[in-house]
């Protein structure tokens, strides 16, 4: 089915937007120039210097909210208050985090070395700036998506080069023209586009690159970064799971998957999308989620809501095909299954019967759809809730907080969770990363510099002897190589051998300078 282009369609109502040009290879190449241009002197700042600029860009951000809350609400169609908690609301917070993090990651390390093997000599290893990144950023939190990236780059003494998703092209435009206004000139670049302006990015020589998006995209990234020999670090799909065990407080529990489901109005790489719930409380816990997910609100609408539309048609057609799948194979519609105003709102889905054979279990879906599969125990729920190529966020709620753990240390992901879901994505020291097909990526805390940064070690010697094994070889060597083998065995001789023979190496080392 054809759709119209990325970023020319309001989601809430269908009417039409005028294109944004898509940079051409040349702009890519500028905008890269720029940044490697500005970044030398960004680097020889120091990293209280650079974290002071990034909190006034944070306060920069902030004092236009209102704006950014319009343009995201024009391009994603969730209402204003939905924008703001979700992208702004947290930005200073988030700043300060990412550089308490990055403080952490970036002090240099001093490697301690006997002074009886190493005279003389101190060894530390510092962590320099890779350049210029390349952030390729998503749609469906087309600003704060930025963030988890951004900061830490930035921060590490790098420039960036920003690629928005071309579905919204003009929220990227908005953050990028705030940040300028904060930053130095070229420290942080925008390009504009599709897959070919991200893989232009990679080719016209960005030191890194991070990339949020689809499995089959990130592939390609991945590759094209390997042939650069250039970090490429991928998030890319999630299908996540909650197992709702018997013992659960049942109302927290639906109102938590409710939130955790529907939030952005599915479209959310750590969105739940199945639920695992144990035969014994399986009618009640369906009853309570159906009610609570039945009373969301649908933007737009007269008072406050809860869900925009999703972002574009190719989104909604996939979400239209994965219920009426489920449907065909079984499954019953507890609430929701259809669309709603005149754009591309869905109502929020609950489907309850669901199996391994559906593609709303199987496949990510990436809307308002939550899929619910009876279990018999626990058990079966970590084994169900691995079968699934993806692995980011995983859930168990349960009133044995030990056991919940357990079971949660179970599930093959990269955040595990008690009693809550996709939480730690606002807390910007700790990592955000995934398994299996979610890709290699770590996103924020310390744990994410390895794209940012690389490791220098850095030796001074002021030792005024050369180093006994150096030039020539001769039988005290050999000796001496013998004594430290049985030293490092532990042979205590060995070490009134070594302190015999070191003199005299030294002294035949010497020797070769003279006449």
């Amino acid at each position: 089915m054809s759709h119209p282009p990325p970023g020319t369609i309001r989601p809430s109502d269908g009417s039409r937007q005028t294109p944004v040009p898509q940079a051409s290879r040349e702009a890519v190449r500028e905008a890269i120039e720029a940044g490697r241009h500005a970044q030398r002197d960004w680097a020889r700042l120091s990293i209280d210097a650079r974290a002071k600029t990034l909190l006034e860009a944070g306060r920069v951000i902030l004092a236009d909210q209102m704006a950014g809350c319009e343009v995201m609400s024009d391009e994603t169609g969730r209402g204003p208050t939905e924008c703001r908690m979700s992208e702004l609301a947290s930005t200073l917070d988030y700043v300060k985090g990412a550089i308490r993090a990055g403080r952490a990651a970036l002090r240099p390390e001093r490697i301690k070395l006997s002074p009886l093997d190493f005279p003389g000599k101190r060894v530390v290893v510092e962590q320099v700036p890779r350049g210029v990144i390349g952030i390729i950023a998503p749609w469906n939190y087309p600003v704060s998506n930025f963030y988890k990236s951004l900061w830490p780059a930035l921060l590490a003494g790098n420039a960036v080069v920003m690629k928005p998703s071309e579905h919204t092209p003009r929220s990227g435009a908005w953050l990028h023209e705030k940040l300028a206004q904060a930053l130095p000139e070229g420290l942080v670049t925008l390009v504009q586009g599709g897959g070919e302006v991200g893989q232009a990015l990679i080719e016209e020589g960005v030191d890194s690159v991070v990339f949020t998006g689809s499995v089959p995209t990130g592939r390609r990234v991945a590759k094209l970064a390997a042939e650069r020999l250039i970090p490429a670090s991928l998030e890319l799909g999630g299908k996540d799971a909650a197992l709702v065990l018997a013992d659960c407080d049942l109302e927290r529990t639906a109102l938590g998957i409710a939130q955790w489901s529907m939030h952005n109005a599915g479209q959310n790489c750590a969105g739940i999308e199945r639920v695992y719930v144990e035969e014994a409380i399986a009618d009640a816990f369906v009853e309570r989620l159906g009610k609570v997910v039945s009373r969301l609100r649908v933007a737009p609408g007269d008072g406050p809501t809860e869900l925009g539309p999703l972002q574009n048609a190719a989104q909604l057609d996939l979400v239209e095909r994965h219920v009426k799948d489920a449907l065909e194979r079984g499954a019953e519609l507890v609430t929701g299954g259809e669309r709603t105003g005149s754009g591309y709102g869905y109502r929020p889905t609950v489907l309850d019967h669901c199996n391994h054979e559906m593609l709303v279990v199987t496949e990510e879906t990436f809307g308002p759809v939550v899929a619910v599969v009876r279990v018999k125990d626990a058990k079966e729920a970590v084994s169900l809730a691995n079968d699934c190529r993806y692995g980011l966020n995983g859930s168990v709620w349960t009133r044995d907080y030990a056991r919940g753990e357990a079971l949660a240390r179970q599930l093959e992901v990269g955040v595990a969770l008690v009693n809550n879901h996709a939480f730690t994505g606002i807390l910007p020291e700790t990592p955000w990363t995934g398994t299996k097909e979610t890709g290699t990526g770590v996103a924020a805390s310390r744990h994410a510099y390895h794209g940012f940064v690389r490791p220098r070690t850095v030796l001074v010697d002021r030792s005024s002897k050369p180093d006994p094994f150096w030039f020539p070889a001769n039988d005290d060597l050999q000796a001496m190589s013998l004594a430290l083998v049985e030293r490092s065995q532990g042979r205590l001789s060995a070490l009134f051998r070594l302190a015999g023979l070191l003199g005299k190496r030294v002294k035949a080392i010497q020797s070769l300078t003279r006449d």
